[in-house]
């Protein structure tokens, strides 16, 4: 599942066009509303096809255990995706204001030029990681079974999935943490960056 994720996210990357790296803010949050959108429609897709499973057991107990854990499964993807989605937003706001202040110590006189590049290196870090969340937000954790003795391993495969997945997603959410911190650095060392004082 990790080499999937990573080969979409390098089409989807090389099928951009060079505009569409450069979105506004709302038109992110236009797209990961209109991912979330496809993402439910998906669910309930695969909520229908585990239903009619269901109803072939005979135990209802195990009918019910199977569906919160997929229920949870999905809930758990849901926040995390939304969590990882909420830090890179963050990192974005950051850059863009370390961006602003690296322009003015331009104006000062000051040499920014490995800022600038730690702050570009930054942002493709971040598009990165915001797709790979994007394609990960866009993932639907169903329990797999062809009989009522299999619906163990298919819900431990499903829980190993989805962690596995997740731990994927979230180090290149760190990656992204690590490039920032990276630029903020790069912007100390040249010269004091900070914030201007307030009147």
């Amino acid at each position: 599942m990790k080499k999937a994720i990573i080969v979409s996210l390098i089409l989807l990357l090389s099928a951009m066009p060079a505009s569409a790296a450069k979105m506004t803010r709302e038109e992110r949050q236009e797209m990961i509303q209109q991912r979330r959108q496809e993402r439910i429609e998906a669910m309930e897709i695969k909520r229908e096809e585990l239903q009619e499973k269901l109803q072939a057991m005979q135990n209802e107990r195990k009918q019910r255990i199977t569906e919160h854990i997929s229920d949870q499964l999905n809930n758990i993807n849901e926040k995390s995706t939304t969590s990882m989605s909420r830090m890179l937003e963050r990192m974005i706001v950051l850059l863009e204001k370390l961006a602003s202040r690296v322009e003015k110590m331009k104006e000062r006189g000051k040499d920014m030029s490995v800022t600038e590049a730690a702050i570009v290196t930054a942002e493709g870090v971040i598009e990165t990681a915001q797709a790979a969340v994007d394609e990960q937000a866009s993932e639907v954790y169903t329990i797999e079974f062809a009989d009522e003795s299999g619906l163990r391993v298919g819900a431990s495969t499903a829980k190993t999935s989805l962690k596995a997945d997740l731990r994927t997603v979230k180090d290149l959410v760190k990656a992204a943490r690590k490039a920032v911190v990276a630029a903020l650095g790069s912007a100390k060392a040249v010269g004091q960056v900070s914030p201007e004082p307030s009147p």
